[in-house]
């Protein structure tokens, strides 16, 4: 009888990380795919201010200020000014949601002796064997 119970304990902590470890997966994922388009974005724009930073590099126009140099070159100017507004708007952490995510998982489920890895899937880990040498 107690040995019917053990199985039915260890059967259904089995579902409980089955369980939560889809979920896991689940929230991660979403995460990661939510942080694609940011990275597109984020690309895009970089891309765009490096062909600016070429064009006005190439410009051999002399300017009496910088200002002067980013009112001729409104594109290197607007994209300068839209990477700032992305940077405000917090793309970086917006780009390092799923190793945050992944991150802070990890700490908790350290008390449980778990741990996941990028995708979310657990990793259990043996119980540390008790320091018989050690004096408290």
């Amino acid at each position: 009888e107690k040995r019917d119970f053990c199985k039915k304990m260890n059967r259904e902590q089995t579902e409980d990380l089955k369980a939560f470890e889809q979920r896991l997966t689940e929230c991660i994922g979403y995460v990661r795919a939510r942080t694609r388009k940011w990275r597109v974005l984020l690309a895009a724009v970089c891309i765009w201010m490096v062909v600016s930073i070429w064009l006005w590099w190439k410009d051999d126009t002399d300017y009496k200020s910088y200002l002067d140099m980013l009112i001729a070159h409104k594109s290197l100017s607007l994209s300068l000014v839209t990477l700032f507004v992305l940077y405000i708007f917090g793309i970086v952490d917006r780009n390092n949601a799923p190793h945050i995510t992944t991150s802070r998982c990890r700490g908790v489920l350290q008390d449980f002796n778990m741990s996941c890895d990028e995708q979310g899937k657990l990793i259990l880990k043996r119980k540390p064997a008790p320091d018989l040498w050690r004096t408290s």
